[in-house]
């Protein structure tokens, strides 16, 4: 009896060292969709930050999306948000930002330097998207999309699939920026959000890679090759090839992509040979076509791709960047001798692609 009022009296002195949950209330705390990063002109305090903050509205059903927005410069991005702080009533509650923009002005700096804060700040949610804010982040989060509606945020709908499929979109998490900044043989690549003063229009159809030890903007895509490095990378199955020109023109609808590549280096030269397998239909032409001759189509439309892939593995060699990640698969398909790195390097100068496309056009479309 004495020990169990022993073990009581103890459990009861163990509560006193309990400290109370620093948990705020919903109505203490006000929620940023999405974080913006400038460059300012001034050199002590060159980080501006713009936060975009969803303002709570009465009811779901009044129309579009309010939003209010703080800035503030600093010497870190750190100290510019703890500064932001004294500038609402509330508590910043970071778990609920979906979208970061880099302005384009803060290329030119490490990326990793910029992203540094985001990696380590246990709020900021990895699942977060990182785009590229052209011309400026600032101006990006100040568009109002007229097709906003109440409930949704229009920049995660560009990334998150549950809005848009488009072929010209990259999408990029931030832990998968982290794991190509910090991973040998994979460079970083984002999308670019452009917005031309229009207040209520927004683009994402191109792309920028990065590269070297700091990680600094090296290549900028255009809309075409960011399409193609979509189907080299991520086996993009809602994409269109326009096969031809004048009136032997037509465009390959494709619903079916599959990408696979080995390196080799037992001969002479290294060889990366890929192997590219695409299927639909045809979804435009300008001429009359025959479903006998879906052979001769399918074969025009490998070539043609063939010729595309072909020129954007040029580009990426040509500019020493490496997005679709060649390097890592180098290092991670060898033995590791502590220079797989620098044996990559070495040969990817010299390396010779060898490409083969199976395009596999089922019809000419559903009127025949």
């Amino acid at each position: 009896m004495k020990r169990q009022i022993f073990k009581i009296f103890l459990g009861l002195a163990a509560c006193l060292f309990l400290s109370s949950c620093g948990f705020k209330d919903i109505d203490k705390r006000i929620f940023v969709q999405a974080i913006g990063i400038d460059h300012s002109d001034n050199e002590k305090e060159p980080y501006k930050v713009i936060l975009k903050i969803a303002v709570p509205s009465g009811a779901l059903k009044e129309s579009g999306t309010k939003y209010a927005y703080i800035s503030k410069q600093g010497s870190s991005l750190s100290e510019a948000i703890r500064f932001l702080k004294s500038h609402t009533d509330k508590e910043l509650d970071f778990g609920h930002a979906k979208v970061i923009v880099l302005g384009d002005s803060v290329l030119e700096h490490s990326l990793h330097d910029v992203l540094d804060f985001f990696f380590r700040r246990r709020d900021i949610q990895m699942i977060s998207w990182v785009a590229v804010g052209k011309p400026s982040a600032e101006k990006v989060l100040k568009v109002h999309p007229k097709t906003e509606m109440s409930g949704t945020f229009a920049l995660s709908n560009f990334f998150s699939d549950n809005g848009v499929e488009s072929p010209y979109i990259v999408s990029s998490f931030l832990f998968d920026a982290r794991r190509r900044i910090v991973e040998s043989g994979f460079d970083p690549i984002l999308p670019i959000i452009q917005t031309k003063g229009d207040k209520h229009k927004l683009m994402v159809n191109q792309s920028v890679v990065f590269s070297g030890v700091k990680n600094t903007k090296t290549l900028q895509l255009s809309s075409m090759q960011t399409k193609y490095y979509n189907l080299l990378a991520n086996n993009i199955d809602k994409m269109d090839i326009k096969v031809g020109k004048g009136q032997k023109e037509f465009t390959f609808s494709v619903d079916s992509a599959k990408v696979k590549y080995k390196i080799i280096t037992s001969g002479k030269k290294p060889v990366l040979k890929m192997d590219i397998l695409v299927g639909g239909i045809i979804e435009e032409s300008k001429f009359d076509m025959s479903p006998k001759d879906l052979n001769k189509y399918s074969r025009r439309a490998a070539k043609h791709t063939k010729k595309e892939a072909l020129k954007l593995l040029t580009l990426f060699q040509d500019k020493d960047v490496d997005p679709l990640g060649f390097g890592l698969r180098y290092k991670a398909t060898r033995l590791s001798n502590g220079k797989r790195i620098e044996e990559w390097k070495n040969l990817y100068p010299d390396l010779t692609f060898d490409v083969s496309v199976d395009a596999k056009i089922m019809s000419t479309g559903t009127i025949e």
